[in-house]
């Protein structure tokens, strides 16, 4: 049985996330294969027990414009065989964002020491285009309403 090429993406230093939305990390697709996220985690550090819960979305990308990353996260392939080209690229804690961003899905997590881990089964991954295509990466962002710190990771597959 073939196993696809499957690659983590780690963030580095913590997010320092101030009130609003930001994108959190980004998980971009190489020219020859598209990607699919097969998990993600994501954790916050706050001390305030009465904050509200932050909102995660998963989001997709065009890349129209590629944003500014503050960090690259680390990314390593953790399952499949070595296969050339297959690698993402990615960004994190942005300080511009990148567009054009589309939420396909949402959830609420505390802030105060909340966490989330989310593996999608198996043929329900949210999928994006190779390089090429529309919809080029796969991302995590956040809105917070307290300064908190963020991190977490990403694990996604090659695709087609």
């Amino acid at each position: 049985m073939a196993v696809s090429a499957a690659y983590r993406l780690v963030s580095g230093t913590p997010f320092a996330a101030a009130a609003g939305a930001k994108t959190f990390m980004m998980a971009i697709a190489p020219a020859g294969h598209g990607l699919a996220l097969v998990e993600f985690a994501i954790s916050f550090d706050g001390v305030t027990s009465s904050a509200v819960p932050a909102l995660v979305e998963i989001v997709t990308s065009t890349q129209a414009t590629a944003g500014a990353s503050g960090v690259t996260p680390t990314i390593t392939q953790i399952r499949g065989r070595a296969t050339g080209g297959s690698a993402p690229t990615g960004g994190g804690n942005y300080t511009t964002e990148p567009t054009a961003l589309v939420s396909v899905g949402r959830f609420y997590v505390p802030q105060y020491m909340g966490l989330l881990i989310v593996q999608f089964p198996l043929g329900r991954e949210i999928e994006c285009d190779a390089s090429g295509g529309t919809i080029k990466a796969l991302g995590i962002r956040v809105n917070v309403t307290a300064n908190v710190n963020v991190i977490g990771h990403m694990e996604v597959e090659a695709v087609g």
